[in-house]
């Protein structure tokens, strides 16, 4: 499930549940019909009450941060569980997308 709040010129997508092969697709989608062809390319993902991220899911969240980057924004992903921000180190994602301890953080920089 997915929620948002619009923080200035930025969108905080809160995410319940897993990011994987059957629920992938359809946040990617989300995202881009909601915010990206609507000149909204500036993303936060929330990912503090996600479950689980599988392969799948990160090949979305890079195919959401290239959209994002070719309509000169951002994806910034919120990640406090070690977990995930372990998963994001093996893969070496999080030299490509910045990870942030909470929403806040991600807002200040």
């Amino acid at each position: 499930m997915y929620t948002y709040v619009e923080h200035g010129d930025a969108i905080v997508v809160n995410i319940t549940g897993p990011i994987d092969i059957q629920s992938a697709q359809n946040l990617k989608d989300w995202i881009i019909s909601n915010f990206f062809e609507n000149g909204k390319s500036r993303i936060i993902i929330d990912l503090t009450h996600c479950g689980n991220i599988d392969s799948y899911g990160l090949g979305i969240l890079v195919s959401i941060y290239k959209r994002a980057v070719l309509q000169n924004g951002y994806l910034r992903v919120v990640a406090p569980d070690r977990n995930t921000r372990t998963l994001f180190e093996i893969t070496g994602l999080e030299r490509i997308i910045k990870i942030y301890n909470s929403i806040s953080e991600a807002m200040s920089e």
